[in-house]
């Protein structure tokens, strides 16, 4: 599930440039492109995946250090009153942290893949998005009146 998470969290860092891409074909920057691609390159180096999966996990230990156990002792009564985030992934897998740091990279290469998926099926998506602009155009045309 986490990888899930990181995934879309990544393909939402993605998003815009790739959103870019889906304007009609010559207004479209070929920088955009550019970058696009160069998003992709940097999400498949296993040296961005790791600073990625760092980064994550750092950011990740900040909220994993909230102190969760004046409320959720209420709802398990293994928490106790000063237990945190961390104690209660702790007690669940005590090798929680290695395996969200695996999990991160591995999010971080997924989203490399998707990237470059997203690129491949470009043509295509300017082909659909110019032809739903056809199908619209009426019913936008309607709605103007």
């Amino acid at each position: 599930m986490r990888l899930v998470l990181t995934a879309a969290l990544f393909c939402t860092v993605a998003m815009p440039a790739l959103a870019q891409q889906s304007q009609p074909a010559p207004t479209r920057d070929a920088s955009t492109r550019d970058r696009a691609e160069a998003l992709a390159r940097a999400l498949n180096n296993p040296m961005v995946q790791e600073g990625a999966a760092a980064m994550l996990t750092n950011l990740a230990g900040i909220v994993l250090d909230t102190r969760v156990g004046p409320i959720a002792r209420y709802a398990d009564p293994r928490i106790g009153e000063q237990d945190t985030l961390r104690d209660i992934q702790r007690r669940n897998d005590p090798d929680f942290e290695k395996h969200f740091h695996q999990d991160a990279r591995a999010a971080v290469a997924v989203a490399g893949k998707l990237t470059d998926g997203a690129l491949q099926m470009q043509e295509s998506l300017d082909q659909t998005a110019a032809r739903l602009r056809a199908a619209l155009a009426p019913l936008r045309a309607a709605l103007k009146n």
